[in-house]
């Protein structure tokens, strides 16, 4: 063998062990944990679940932005004008889908109790998710949080303890409890990439209201990941603190337009996965007329009709709000369980 094929060898060897076992966090690379929920097993230990992403904001990379593919689609459909463009808001939002995810990223915690985890390798999205079992003598409802180690610089988590019994809500955002508009493709836009996120009238009040009354949270979207940091002010300013179950997008893969369409099959998996998490748990399932949401918590309540104690859907405008798609939607849910509201505190 050539001494150039051998040196090939072993220059593959190495980068084989190094994508096998990860690589450190790099002082250019950042860390962002979204919030999850555990549930006990039998012995009454807790099943936690870990999902980061691991990621490299390119501070100039925004400044490539119109040959961006994402620009170029915002800017065909709303118009964008320059100075729309170069805003502080509109840069901060769309700069989120133009970092540098970083793939096979070791990443260690450390738990309140001093417990270490070794999380999951990222994959080439940035994201992982890890689950392990947990002791701790902390109450119901507790939020625990972890951090990372071996780095200077503070990136730390959070998840919910949420008890084998309970109510839960498991809540759309879009047109549901934040003002998008999905249905108009240009106003959408405006809201998710240049304006101030706005709360559904009345949703914040009842909301809180629910939480008093002892509920949990999931907030379930068709949104995509790179979203979140941006949505993360508003939700803890407006609403209770709650996981969060967004959909991986890559610039790559798809037009980012169709992709914050809503995804029936994506959102009936989620809340099917909540459901048998917490089987003991009664449901409400509030959502919005705009797109699927009708559809899919029918199709959850005939998969788990115990469990769902009330389904509620936000009327949209121009949406369907007809009797006939209301009544063959939820042909096979009692009356008493649905209800089509305008304002939720009536």
């Amino acid at each position: 063998m050539s001494l150039s094929r051998i040196v090939k060898a072993m220059l593959g060897f190495f980068c084989l062990i190094s994508t096998c076992h990860g690589s450190p966090l790099k002082s250019d690379e950042s860390v962002f944990f979204f919030p999850t929920s555990a549930n006990q097993d039998k012995n009454l230990k807790w099943n936690i679940p870990i999902h980061h992403w691991v990621f490299e904001k390119e501070e100039d990379g925004i400044g490539n932005i119109f040959t961006q593919k994402v620009f170029s689609e915002i800017a065909e459909t709303l118009e964008v004008t320059e100075e729309q463009a170069h805003s502080e808001l509109f840069r901060k939002r769309l700069g989120w889908f133009l970092v540098d995810n970083e793939r096979n990223k070791k990443i260690e915690i450390c738990l309140e109790n001093k417990q270490k985890e070794q999380l999951e390798l990222t994959s080439a999205n940035g994201h992982a998710t890890t689950a392990f079992t947990f002791e701790t003598k902390a109450q119901d409802s507790t939020w625990l949080s972890y951090k990372v180690l071996k780095d200077d610089r503070l990136f730390e988590g959070k998840v919910q303890l949420i008890p084998k019994t309970g109510l839960t809500v498991i809540s759309d955002i879009d047109d549901t409890i934040k003002v998008s508009e999905v249905l108009d493709k240009k106003t959408l836009i405006k809201n998710t990439f240049l304006e101030p996120f706005k709360a559904t009238a009345g949703m914040p009040e009842y909301y809180k209201k629910l939480q008093e009354q002892g509920a949990y949270f999931h907030y379930v979207s068709a949104s995509p990941w790179q979203l979140y940091p941006s949505l993360e002010l508003f939700m803890e300013e407006n609403y209770p603190a709650g996981t969060v179950s967004l959909r991986n997008f890559r610039l790559k893969d798809s037009s980012i337009l169709k992709f914050l369409k809503s995804s029936e099959n994506y959102k009936t998996a989620q809340i099917r996965n909540i459901i048998q998490r917490y089987p003991k748990h009664q449901f409400i399932l509030i959502g919005d007329s705009g797109e699927h949401d009708p559809e899919v918590y029918a199709a959850i309540y005939e998969q788990f009709p115990t469990a769902i104690k009330s389904i509620q859907i936000r009327a949209v405008t121009n949406s369907d709000l007809s009797d006939q798609r209301f009544n063959a939607t939820f042909k096979e849910v009692p009356k008493r369980i649905w209800k089509l509201f305008s304002e939720p505190n009536k």
